[in-house]
């Protein structure tokens, strides 16, 4: 049975979400999982509870380095990095040979796949240029027609669904607009609330949601037998000492 691990590279139990949180991605993955795969979800100790910026994204990256041989040590057989601006993902591939999938590239190249040229909703301005330079790091600043954010900050996305889908739905039309045929979710926040189907049906077009992108991503890469190439990721020469998180 594989087991796959979503790792959120902060404490978001202990942010005004609480513990429930937790339980209710647990949840979401296993409804979209394969019978016979099994999921769960852990988090850092400590970090920012959210990532909205590129400094956020620098201070999650030890924790995400540190777990990932843990997990792998417990067993897991893949990893997602539960952030779509895809933090550490590189070095983390360095530290194993398990699949470590980054939900911003599963996304986006699932996107190029779908369409001609994609677009991303996200979640506050702040995020945007990092996306763009993210694009333009995997190759697919060619594909990218937009980014638009819907203003409102991670942590209470879930309490405004329905003006969130409002948004999303507006800034989605201005991104078609702009000649995108794809969209995608750029937050797993945005992921989590499981309105992707909704826009879909609202605009038209295909949008990516990254949770299920990255899962599905990680579910192919192991009935494959795939594995990163050592000559992209080779392991580090010297030995590496933990970070405290």
């Amino acid at each position: 049975m594989p087991r796959i691990a979503y790792f959120v590279p902060g404490p978001l139990s202990s942010s005004i979400l609480g513990p429930r949180e937790l339980d209710r991605r647990r949840s979401y993955l296993a409804s979209l999982a394969f019978p016979e795969t099994e999921v769960d979800v852990r988090e850092a100790t400590g970090g920012p509870e959210s990532i909205e910026s590129v400094a956020e994204e620098c201070l999650a990256m030890p924790a995400i380095l540190s777990a990932i041989p843990e997990l792998e040590s417990e067993g897991f057989d893949a990893v997602l990095i539960g952030c779509f601006d895809d933090p550490g993902l590189g070095g983390a591939r360095e530290l194993t040979r398990m699949p470590v999938i980054g939900p911003a590239q599963a996304s986006c190249h699932l996107a190029a796949q779908l369409g001609d040229r994609f677009g991303i909703l996200t979640v506050v301005e702040e995020v945007i240029p990092l996306l763009y330079r993210l694009m333009r790091s995997y190759g697919l600043q060619n594909h990218v027609t937009d980014i638009r954010a819907v203003d409102v900050p991670v942590l209470k996305l879930e309490s405004q669904k329905k003006d969130v889908l409002d948004h999303l739905t507006l800034e989605g039309q201005a991104v078609l607009a702009a000649g995108a045929d794809t969209l995608i979710l750029g937050g797993m926040t945005l992921g989590f609330l499981d309105i992707a189907k909704s826009l879909e049906a609202r605009l038209g077009v295909p949008v990516v949601d990254p949770v299920l992108a990255s899962l599905k991503a990680a579910e192919g890469q192991l009935a494959m037998g795939a594995r990163h190439s050592l000559r992209a990721y080779p392991p580090p020469r010297k030995k590496l000492v933990p970070v405290a998180v």
